[in-house]
This record gives structure tokens, C-alpha cells and sequence, in this order.
């Protein structure tokens, strides 16, 4: 029993140093890994209960919201996707305060019915808000709403048709944007331009305030979707670590150069996606492939190749397709799939503890889970909130219904600030409080 509360405690420690505001400005939140210490937000709601507004959006989309200062910024698209809309809500009256076309003369290309056309979040450093949508390019507007400036890197290509997803990233005087695409592997989309080129297969960073190309770096690793983060490797050092279709990797956030790798076993292209972003407790960092697969767990990397000699264990994950990403409790690894399991994973081990029918046998997990007030929230794709308690067994508190139960209509992420919890659904935008 002081083991298990040396570890909660622990656990706990690595979680609430380092999201101590209450703005939630980038994908997945103030520590890249989905947890908040807001202890004011509730745990239950309805329709009826617990909503402070509802705001309509003027289009589709599965981005987050991200909020700073009450204000919330999404994106959206038409439904063909020939139109892309960044926009900004109050989050204390629900009011629209402005929304901006990005762009409506680019073809749009092919995309997933899981993912759409507006599924990166914006990010914002309180002065710019920064909106990716993959060919129509980065998009860089005041906090205001005017456009200040907007970057085309070409045409992201897919082979499969499954879009862009991949969230830009502020530091420093950065934005990042991972731009892995299937380059000229993939077909041009019809109504492409004469001449029309394909975007750099390669991250990419520009200075936030012009759009300057300030460094690139190729990666060659075809169609990916994850969103670089900061985490701490070894020697305490703070790298910007990318998971990919063929590996995860740890640059250099000052010059992109990559610093280390480790690759994936499996090299067939049932394992090559890669959108779950990585968590990690300070001494592990685990990575999932996203379609069925292997799954790692690291030694805190330093320096080089690290595929032999930093992997503390590898487990395949079989007839699991994860699209969102993990979160991470008390030592272990919570990880929903697309057909609505839910399992757990001892972090040390790679040890199996559960793996269970989180939903209602129809309903799937495409958006990320978040930690509040020590409980797990997963949006399901029909509305359906699951609250579970953490533990060795599963125990589900709580089911929070929104919406009508249409298949695929919440694919956001909730996010977290001032007390709130904020959930995006393909046509409105809720804001779930304490009345």
C-alpha cells in the first residue's frame, strides 16, 4: 500500500508541475499529454445539465478547441471542403467574436470519413493564432482575427485518401509544422493546378511572426499525422519529439536536427501511421503505431540509434486501429480504439492489465481522452462522455450523453480552462460548467 501511494504521489508530481494556467493553447494541452489539475470542473452532464452554452459552427470540423484568455479558437470547413473557416468564440457567453475564410479555391483533395477537412487545432501564443488545413497551407492571423500572413508548402498527397491532421507547434520564435505526406508517391487531386507541386515530406519550422522558413528538416517517411511536443530525454535535456509511420524521433527545436530515433520493428505498412502522440512519466516514453502493431516502451533517449539499445519492451497490439492518443495514470498506459475498447498497460512492463468494452458496443474513440479531478474522460464519436476511475480494474463512474447519437459527430478532443470543459461536436461548440 506505500508503494502503490508513493507511486500515485509520484504520478501526481509529474502531472500538476507543469500546467498550473488555465489557458490551453496547443493540441492536447499545457503538458502534451491531456491532463488538467482544474479541480473545479464537473463530471456530469447532459443536455440539460451542466451546459452553460451551446454555440453553432459554421461548418464540420474535428480540431480542438484551444483557448486563451476566454476566448476559443476552431476550425471547420464546408462539407466538400472547397471552403476552410477559422474561428474565434467566447468562452464565457458563447458568443462568435469573428470568423475568417482561409481559404476557398484550393481542391480539396480526398480525406477519411474519420477525419475531414479541419482536423489540426490551431495553437496561439495569446498574440497569433496559427491554422493548418495541409495543401491551402498555415495560416497565420492577430488575436483579432486579421490575416497576418499564410505559408503554402504544395500539395499533401495520400495514396489512401486520409487527409492532414497534424497540429502546428509554437517555441520560442517558432511555429513547427510536421509536413509528412505520401510527397510524390500520391496522386495530385483532381482540379490541381498545371505545374502544381508536392509538399516537402519534411518538418518544417518558420519564425511565427513573418512565415521565414527558418529550418527543414526531410524525413521521407510518407503519410503521418502526430504533432510534435517537447519532453524531457536524458540528461534533462528538452527535445521535440515526433512519432511517425516508420519511427519516433527527437530533434533539436533550435535547428531540426535530429538527435535520435528508434524504429519500428514491424515494417509493414500495417504498423506505418503513427498519429498517437507519445506520453511519457520522466523515466519511459511509450509510442503506439496506431494501426495494429508493435508498441514501445523507452529508456530516455540521448544521442543516435537507439532502436537497440533504449527499448525496455515492445508488445504487438494486435486488432487494435488507435487513432487518438494515449493518456498516462498512476503508472499506467490508458489507451481507446476505434472500435470502443479501452485498454490498459502497466508502463514498466508492457504488461496487459485490462482490455474492455468502453463504449456501447457501436460507438468508437476517435479523439483523445483528457485527465480531470483524477478521473479518465473519453469522448466517443456519438456524444457519449465515459468517466472512469483509474485503476487495476475497470470502473466506469459516469456516461455524459450530448447530441442526437449520430456516428462520427464528436471527433474533437475536450479541452480544459477556468473551470470548464469544452467539447466540439461537427456543428456545435458546448461549454460544460457549473451552473
Amino acid at each position: 500500500m506505500r508503494y502503490y501511494s508513493l507511486m500515485l504521489l509520484t504520478a501526481l508530481v509529474f502531472v500538476t508541475s507543469n500546467y498550473a494556467d488555465s489557458n490551453w493553447t496547443h493540441w492536447r494541452g499545457p503538458d502534451y499529454q491531456g491532463n488538467s489539475d482544474d479541480t473545479r470542473v464537473p463530471l456530469q452532464w447532459n443536455e440539460k445539465q451542466n451546459i452553460l452554452w451551446k454555440s453553432a459552427l459554421p461548418g464540420n470540423g474535428n480540431s480542438s478547441p484551444i483557448i486563451h484568455n476566454n476566448k476559443a479558437f476552431l476550425t471547420a470547413s464546408s462539407d466538400d471542403g472547397s471552403e476552410r473557416m477559422v474561428i474565434c468564440i467566447d468562452t464565457k457567453s458563447g458568443k462568435k467574436l469573428w470568423e475568417k475564410t482561409a481559404s476557398k479555391s484550393e481542391p480539396a483533395g480526398k480525406t477519411h470519413q474519420w477525419n475531414g477537412f479541419a482536423s489540426a487545432s490551431c495553437t496561439t501564443d495569446g498574440e497569433r493564432v496559427y491554422a493548418f488545413f495541409g495543401t491551402p497551407g498555415l495560416f497565420c492571423y492577430s488575436i483579432e482575427g486579421n490575416l497576418l500572413w499564410k505559408k503554402s508548402f504544395g500539395v499533401f498527397t495520400s495514396e489512401a485518401g486520409w487527409g492532414t491532421a497534424a497540429s502546428p507547434f509554437l517555441f520560442e520564435d517558432l511555429v513547427i509544422q510536421n509536413c509528412d505526406n505520401d510527397g510524390d508517391k500520391g496522386p495530385l487531386p483532381a482540379g490541381a493546378a498545371a505545374g502544381a507541386k508536392t509538399a516537402p515530406v519534411s518538418l518544417i519550422a518558420m519564425d511565427k511572426k513573418t512565415g521565414e522558413i527558418k529550418w527543414e528538416t526531410k524525413r521521407d517517411l510518407g503519410r503521418g499525422f502526430s504533432t510534435p511536443m517537447m519532453m524531457k530525454v536524458a540528461a534533462g535535456r528538452q527535445d521535440l519529439v515526433l512519432n511517425g509511420p516508420n519511427r519516433v524521433a527527437g530533434y533539436d527545436p533550435k535547428t531540426g536536427k535530429e538527435l535520435w530515433r528508434c524504429d519500428r520493428s514491424d515494417a509493414k505498412d500495417q504498423a506505418k501511421f503513427g498519429e498517437p502522440m507519445p506520453v511519457s512519466d520522466g523515466q519511459l516514453i511509450f509510442i503506439l503505431s496506431g494501426r495494429p502493431g508493435p508498441c514501445q516502451a523507452l529508456r530516455l533517449p540521448g544521442e543516435g540509434d537507439v532502436t537497440k539499445s533504449h527499448v525496455a519492451w515492445q508488445e504487438e497490439r494486435k486488432k487494435h486501429r488507435d487513432v487518438s492518443s494515449p493518456v498516462l495514470f498512476n503508472n499506467i498506459i490508458y489507451q481507446p480504439d476505434s472500435k470502443g475498447m479501452l485498454t490498459a498497460i502497466n508502463l514498466n512492463t508492457g504488461k496487459e492489465i485490462y482490455d474492455v468494452r468502453l463504449g456501447n458496443g457501436k460507438n468508437k474513440t476517435l479523439g483523445s481522452p483528457i485527465i480531470v479531478r483524477g478521473k479518465l474522460l473519453f469522448l466517443m464519436d456519438d456524444g457519449e462522455t465515459v468517466v472512469v476511475d483509474p485503476g487495476l480494474d475497470f470502473k466506469v463512474l459516469y456516461r455524459n450523453v450530448l447530441g442526437n447519437g449520430t456516428a462520427l459527430d464528436f471527433g474533437a478532443s475536450p479541452t480544459v480552462s477556468d473551470g470548464k470543459i469544452f467539447i466540439r461536436s461537427q456543428k456545435f461548440l458546448y461549454c460544460v460548467g457549473e451552473k
